[in-house]
């Protein structure tokens, strides 16, 4: 048998096996036990100290074998771990024998398995119970299964059970529901539970685990998880795959553990990412910078201090960049370091450095302690300067200047320096030197002369104030007027002028930095100029002209909204304008404008607006969105026009509609009187043989059968005032269609000898409708393709099945058809088509109105098919009762 492994573990992989455990040892009731993968003890609970007698904590990383008095230290227990270790395989329901202090030897059921960890590390869970009598292994399962549900629900990680080789969710806890959305998975296999699983290759780690046995470690996968219908949240996870096995060693299913690192991974890349640019900034830094940790060691030395020193990775590691110093110096180097470490505070000091050549050169070494956010010391930061001239000479000034050009030159962003009351320009990078429009020959030349349109602007003499009062001069979007290629250009710039100061802290210059924001600001003002543009031109406009944020919060309006309620802009901000609409019309135009808030619709109302007298007066409004290029709303504009004349004009027409239809029906009516008085006499004078030999009965029939529909027709003029006042009454009865269709067409033909129509019954039809207000749709078709094919004398009439339950009447001409622009206008009321001339065809413009209306309301459908020049095809669809070939 195999004695514990003397290895220890590292602070470091001890602390993260005892974290990991923490959540089990709080939740599981029963004994349990934790090593490392040593075989030393790294945790208990309670009931472990409590079963076994354990006083106090164990030593950390004691053997098993060691642990409690050697307690566990029988060959049962080690045959458990051996088999643990050549199998690889859980150990389920082993009997060992234990003494208890006091008790005597007890016996115990063990548990054991290993589990993989997410840091590469294992541990090794042991789970004991008390043996009892077989009738109480029952009640023993249920409170096994409690403890299960009681570890999955509180423990920190996401967990979850797969069982069989589809992977189905047998358990799962809140944190496991809480990564995936909460979706609906108990019962359900992976593919099924979370389908996009399946393209990122988990299925196929699944089936492996599955399949051999072997588990799966996952260190901070990615996963993309569906969170919405084409939205999806990138996760980055820490995972197990550990297989199960039932009593016979066979694999079921899967333990998942799941820990999400996706704020870790993404903190640590934005700290690796800030590093990196760290680490790239310091590198080109021209100085060496190194940077020690809280015990005073070396962490981190630029590229400069290599290449400076010639020394590697491993001879400045620690403390090792003292070996670099002069034998001589090295002890108040050494000094002034850990001084400035142990007291945390700054310090400078010169010494001589070896360079990489063997030679000795003076450095300034300069340094300052690092705190992190919460003032917690992280050790020391410094930069090491060659001044070994400077020391030689005593010109640290100059030097410094030297460095500072070097700066100034590499620098992007334009760049100079002025020095002296005449503001001579010491320094000026090629940046600068470009955006002033000139060339070298500026260096070294006083400001006023180089730059001599500066004169009559405000530069000078800000120069001169920073130079007198050592304040900063924060410049934005400043105008600035310069000569460039002969020609005085203006633009505008964000810059600063900052004093530049001695050793003594005496001003001797500024160093002035600049940005060319000018298409920034020409941008703005173009803006600013539209929208002036804009409220001028909506100022003008006869309408009242309003804008609405993307969210339809009114942000404007124009002169003539405000003259028309009286109120100013911000009291219409703040209430809206849809307060002054009229009750009867608030809740209509409120649903469709919430209706175009979520689909990005226009938005065309007839309604009531309140103006400042209280009076309400008739508007057609008008919104229509203001998109983006990604089709996304950024603004609403409305418009609302007057229309109370144009109402009252539609108004008169009505009534003069119902003046024209009762004038014309009393004439009707009394040559219908006649017609049937007629018919009454004739009827007793049937015995007349000369009588009986003229069509006169039939003539007169039919004459009383069209004063019939005449009387009908004009009393639908009525109808337009009927329909807006929903009492247009319908008079339904079982007909046959075709029959309709033959009447109609041969009525239409004793007065229209003309024009040839012709008939095609595709099948015979029987409708439950109004039949005289059929007809009067099936006239309005046929009449308006007479009426509009001048050149043409050919109509067709047909009637089709639609579907099994519909049947199709078409009325097809040849004439001057009809633009696409008109084809919905044309079923409005009093809408005319008018030709190329101006010229429009005679009539109210109602007859396609009513026909419309009167399919409508038999739940039926018209439809167009026109081209302009190339003839139209009117047709209408109503349900069958019967439909035959």
């Amino acid at each position: 048998m195999l004695e514990s492994d003397t290895s220890k573990l590292s602070k470091k992989e001890l602390n993260i096996i005892q974290n990991y455990t923490e959540g089990l040892f709080k939740t599981v009731r029963e004994p349990l036990l934790v090593l490392d993968r040593h075989k030393n003890v790294v945790g208990l609970n309670s009931n472990f100290k409590k079963k076994f007698k354990v006083n106090g904590e164990p030593e950390a990383g004691v053997s098993v074998f060691e642990f409690n008095n050697e307690q566990l230290d029988t060959p049962e227990f080690r045959e458990i771990l051996d088999d643990l270790q050549t199998e690889g395989n859980s150990i389920s329901e082993r009997n060992i024998q234990v003494a208890l202090p006091q008790k005597g030897k007890r016996g115990f059921k063990v548990n054991a398995s290993v589990l993989p960890l997410p840091d590469e590390n294992s541990i090794i869970l042991l789970s004991f119970k008390k043996l009892k009598n077989i009738r109480d292994l029952s009640q023993q399962e249920k409170v096994y299964n409690r403890l299960v549900e009681n570890i999955l629900s509180n423990a920190p990680a996401a967990i979850c059970i797969l069982r069989g080789p589809e992977h189905t969710f047998e358990v799962a806890n809140e944190h496991y529901l809480k990564l995936i959305g909460h979706r609906d998975i108990i019962g359900k296999t992976v593919i099924e539970a979370i389908p996009e699983a399946e393209s990122q290759g988990f299925i196929e780690l699944l089936d492996h685990v599955y399949s051999t046995g072997e588990p799966y470690i996952g260190n901070e996968t990615p996963l993309k998880l569906k969170v919405g219908e084409e939205q999806f949240k990138n996760s980055h996870l820490n995972f197990v795959y550990q297989p199960t096995r039932d009593k016979k060693g066979k694999i079921d299913g899967i333990f998942v553990h799941v820990v999400d690192v996706s704020e870790q991974v993404a903190a640590r890349k934005n700290v690796e990412d800030s590093e990196a640019r760290l680490r790239s900034v310091i590198n080109t830094v021209p100085a060496i910078i190194w940077i020690t940790d809280t015990d005073g060691q070396s962490v981190f030395l630029n590229k400069n201090w290599y290449s400076y020193t010639g020394q590697d990775n491993e001879d400045a590691k620690g403390m090792g960049w003292l070996n670099a110093t002069h034998p001589d110096d090295r002890k108040m180097a050494e000094f002034a370091f850990l001084e400035g470490h142990n007291q945390r505070k700054s310090y400078s000091i010169s010494f001589r450095l070896r360079n990489k050549q063997g030679g000795y050169r003076w450095v300034l070494d300069k340094a300052s302690p690092k705190f992190d956010a919460d003032g917690n010391y992280e050790g020391m930061i410094g930069t090491v300067m060659d001044v070994h001239e400077e020391r030689l000479k005593e010109n640290l000034v100059r030097e410094k200047d030297h460095r500072l050009q070097g700066i100034v030159k590499e620098a992007t962003v334009a760049t100079a320096i002025y020095t002296g009351r005449e503001m001579n320009i010491e320094l000026a990078n090629d940046a600068m030197i470009k955006l002033w429009g000139k060339d070298d020959s500026v260096i070294g030349t006083p400001l006023h002369k180089a730059l001599p349109e500066l004169d009559g602007q405000p530069f000078l003499d800000l120069l001169r104030n920073v130079l007198e009062t050592g304040e900063i001069y924060w410049g934005k979007e400043d105008k600035v007027d310069l000569m460039i290629d002969g020609e005085m250009q203006t633009g505008y710039y964000n810059f600063t002028y900052k004093p530049l100061r001695d050793k003594n802290g005496e001003i001797y210059g500024i160093l002035n930095m600049a940005i060319d924001v000018t298409e920034s600001v020409t941008s703005k003002m173009l803006l600013k100029e539209s929208e002036f543009h804009f409220r001028q031109m909506a100022d003008l406009m006869p309408g009242m002209v309003s804008k609405t944020d993307g969210k339809g919060d009114d942000i404007y309006f124009n002169k003539n909204w405000l003259d028309f309620t009286g109120k100013g802009s911000e009291h219409l901000k703040e209430i809206g304008w849809v307060e002054y609409i009229h009750p009867e019309e608030k809740e209509t135009f409120l649903k469709a404008w919430e209706d175009c808030l979520n689909t990005g619709c226009n938005l065309e109302m007839q309604l009531r607006l309140k103006n400042k007298e209280g009076k309400y007066i008739w508007h057609l409004s008008r919104c229509e969105a203001v998109k983006e290029d990604d089709g996304s709303v950024k603004m609403w504009i409305a418009a609302n026009t007057e229309i109370d004349k144009i109402k009252e004009e539609e108004k008169r027409k009505e009534e003069f509609l119902k003046m024209i239809s009762h004038e014309l029906k009393t004439p009707v009516t009394s040559i219908k009187g006649y017609v049937q008085l007629l018919l009454s006499l004739l009827k007793k004078q049937q015995e007349a043989a000369e009588a009986s030999k003229l069509p006169l009965q039939p003539s007169l029939e039919r004459i009383n059968h069209q004063v019939t529909r005449l009387t009908r027709l004009i009393s639908e003029i009525l109808d337009l005032s009927r329909i807006r006042e929903n009492q247009l009454e319908l008079q339904s009865e079982e007909f046959n269609l075709n029959e309709l269709l033959a009447e109609t067409i041969q009525d239409i033909n004793y007065t229209n000898t003309q024009h040839k129509i012709a008939l095609e019954s595709k099948v015979q039809a029987h409708v439950v409708a109004d039949r005289d207000r059929i007809g009067q749709v099936i006239i309005n078709f046929v009449m308006n393709a007479i009426k509009y094919s001048p050149g043409s004398h050919e109509i067709n009439v047909k009637i089709t099945r639609e579907d099994e339950d519909r049947v199709r009447v078409s009325v097809k001409d040849f004439g001057i058809g009809i633009g696409q622009e008109n084809h919905k206008k044309i079923f409005k009321r009093f809408y005319r088509v008018g030709v190329k001339s101006e010229e429009t065809y005679s009539g109210f413009g109602i007859g396609l109105y009513l026909a419309n209306e009167i399919i409508e309301r038999h739940n039926g459908e018209i439809q167009l098919n026109s081209e302009l020049g190339e003839g139209s095809e009117f047709s209408f669809i109503l349900n069958a009762t019967q439909i035959t070939s």
